[in-house]
């Protein structure tokens, strides 16, 4: 999901998106829709946020910030 996608996402929410980067601000819209703030947070690949609306996006960008 390219950033003017999740910019859409977060003003439908709400959510101020000023200068956050791609991973703070999805991590806003995780936290305001009461779901763990964890984007790109799982380096290993054990996710257990089966529905989570970025997981695929999540785990894509969790490997490259491991490498």
């Amino acid at each position: 999901m390219n950033m003017q996608q999740v910019r859409a996402i977060a003003k439908e929410r709400g959510v101020k998106v000023g200068k956050m980067k791609k991973f703070e601000l999805i991590r806003e819209i995780q936290s305001q829709e009461g779901n763990l703030a964890c984007y790109a947070t799982d380096v290993d690949g054990s996710c257990d946020q089966l529905a989570c609306t970025w997981r695929d996006d999540c785990a894509s960008t969790a490997k490259k910030a491991a490498n």
